[in-house]
């Protein structure tokens, strides 16, 4: 039953002009930093695989930011106008309903990742890096996607507010993007150190910077990087799974 909702948040994801203006932006701000990096005096002295590794940061960063704004209300909606418990007479359980939300905001990755593709391609070209590049933005931007859901829809079934669910989500998203565009040089404490390495973002930028910069194409040379972001899914679906726990212990209706 989760293909139903599935296809009832596609509509609403991909067949409005409020959601497609999320592409939009999306499509605006990748021709402006591909503009800027192959046009720029200053920035073309770089090399260009530091320009990819730039541009693969602001895809990705994108991404996880509508991704997290829309994943923050997408389950919330269905308590704020008071839908829940009509789907919940029905057929649809709570697993169909987290699924069919959680493959909605993996459609919208999906979309800003297409979108993105063209980008990757013209300023890669050359490089002998662009396929690479497409892969690994796609790995990396879906372990950071779905982690992230998993965290923000956990967040959902415990605050039921769109309102307080963004907040959160965006000062967890805050707290790991801002250590994460520290340079290396900043990060030489052991706190700094053992917070980067357990960073989705720090873990994901570094991994670009080994494929874009060092040349380390191979899954196996970037083990150290995909395996936190492999955990940071699993610590989130167990929050999710504590969450949907709680959820169904409390009912629809919250009685704090």
């Amino acid at each position: 039953m989760f293909t139903h909702i599935w296809k009832k948040e596609i509509r609403g994801e991909l067949y409005t002009w409020k959601s497609m203006l999320w592409l939009v932006i999306a499509s605006l701000l990748f021709s402006f930093t591909s503009y800027l990096l192959l046009t720029n005096q200053e920035l073309s002295l770089l090399d260009q695989t530091e320009l990819l590794w730039l541009l693969g940061k602001i895809i990705i960063g994108v991404a996880l930011l509508i991704v997290t704004i829309d994943a923050s209300s997408i389950v919330n909606v269905e308590f704020e106008k008071e839908t829940a418990e009509s789907l919940f007479l029905s057929p649809i359980s709570l697993k169909d309903l987290i699924l069919g939300k959680l493959f909605a905001s993996l459609t919208l990755w999906a979309a800003i990742f297409v979108i993105s593709i063209p980008y990757i391609i013209v300023t890669s070209a050359g490089s002998h890096l662009a396929w690479a590049f497409v892969g690994y933005v796609a790995l990396l931007g879906t372990l950071g996607v779905v982690g992230l859901v998993f965290l923000i829809f956990g967040l959902s079934l415990l605050y039921r507010s769109s309102k307080n669910t963004i907040t959160t989500a965006l000062i967890i998203l805050l707290a790991f993007a801002t250590p994460a565009l520290f340079t290396s040089t900043l990060k030489n404490d052991i706190v700094s150190q053992t917070f980067s390495v357990v960073n989705p973002i720090d873990n994901i930028f570094n991994s670009l910077d080994n494929v874009l910069v060092d040349y380390k194409t191979s899954l196996l040379e970037n083990w150290q990087f995909l395996l936190p972001l492999i955990i940071f899914c699993a610590v989130a679906f167990l929050f999710l799974f504590v969450s949907a726990k709680r959820f169904t212990k409390q009912g629809i209706i919250k009685n704090d």
